[in-house]
Parts: structure tokens; sequence; C-alpha cells
């Protein structure tokens, strides 16, 4: 078996920098470049190599579990994550005043903002983007109201839905909607 590892990288050659393990190119503190030694061609499994005292030896348990707390963040919220998150919505939504669910940064979420601001309403943004539990309260809102997307509106608890159809109201009934809700 060992004859063969030898032959196969005989065959392709790989550079320095992808003889090192993950691990170790994330656990190094910053080190300014060093010149690049010159590769030993007279034999052609002999690859020059850097030392590095200060890290570990990279080992297949080290970077399974470095990639698993890598990856595991996108692995979405737990069941308890979840019910939490619909149960914040939920009372936001209750609340009955208006309620909108932005990020800060959408342009649509702003259009919105400055809609309710110009006409005067009283309003609950939460910022999804700024919060620990924000991509979870998405997805509760998705299964609330089937709308994915930002910003998602409410008044007086009823789903208006997005910017496009807040603007779609027109001054005069938002402004009918915002009284009866109490928010002007």
């Amino acid at each position: 078996m060992h004859h063969l590892l030898r032959q196969s990288s005989r065959q392709i050659p790989r550079p320095l920098h992808l003889t090192r393990s993950i691990t170790t190119l994330v656990h190094q503190p910053h080190r300014p470049s060093l010149p690049s030694p010159t590769p030993n061609h007279s034999h052609p499994t002999t690859l020059p190599s850097q030392s590095h005292p200060s890290s570990p030896p990279a080992t297949p348990q080290r970077t399974i579990s470095f990639l698993a707390r890598l990856f595991g963040s996108f692995s979405g919220p737990s069941p308890e994550q979840k019910m939490a998150a619909k149960q914040k919505a939920q009372s936001i939504i209750d609340k009955g005043g208006v309620a909108v669910f932005s990020k800060s940064y959408c342009p649509y979420c702003k259009a919105t903002k400055e809609l309710l601001s110009r006409v005067g309403a009283k309003y609950e943004v939460l910022e999804l983007d700024q919060i620990d539990d924000g991509a979870a309260i998405q997805d509760a809102l998705q299964e609330i109201t089937n709308q994915r997307s930002v910003p998602n509106i409410f008044i007086a608890k009823e789903h208006i839905g997005g910017n496009s159809d807040i603007q779609a109201l027109g001054e005069g009934k938002l402004k009918s909607k915002l009284t009866s809700a109490g928010a002007l």
C-alpha cells in the first residue's frame, strides 16, 4: 500500500501549500511571508516543508472536528429554537399594533419604514439580521404567513405582506388601517 501512495505522489506532485492541513492553516497566527524554498527536484516525492512548532499535528479527527464546527452553524435551528422563535414572532404580531420584520440592509424594508414614518405611524421593527434568532424567526414567519421575504408586515394582527403590498394600499387606506390599530 505504501508503495502505491509513493507511486501516485510521483505522478501528481502536490504544491507545498496543499500539503499542509486545513487546521494548520486556520490555527496559525498571521506571519509575514517568507521566501519560498527551492524544491528539491532530485527526488520527486521529497517536498520542502516548513516547521510550525506551535501547531498541533493535523489529524483526521481534528480536521473533522473543525469542519463540524464550521458547517454545524448551517444546520439550522433546533426544534426548541424553532418553537421559541415562532412564539416570539406570534407574540409580536399579537400585540395588535404595527409590526415590521425587517433586515437592516434591505432596500424594500427601508422603503416600508420610510412610508410608516412619513405618515406618522408608531410601529415595532425587528431587524432579523441583527438578532441571534433572526433566521429562526424568519423561518417561523414563513410557516405563519407563507412569506419568507422581508419586510413582513402586520397591522392589527392582519398580515399585510411585503413592501409592494403596503405601498399599494395608498396613504388613505393605510392611514385608516393604522388608525384602527391605534398606531396613529
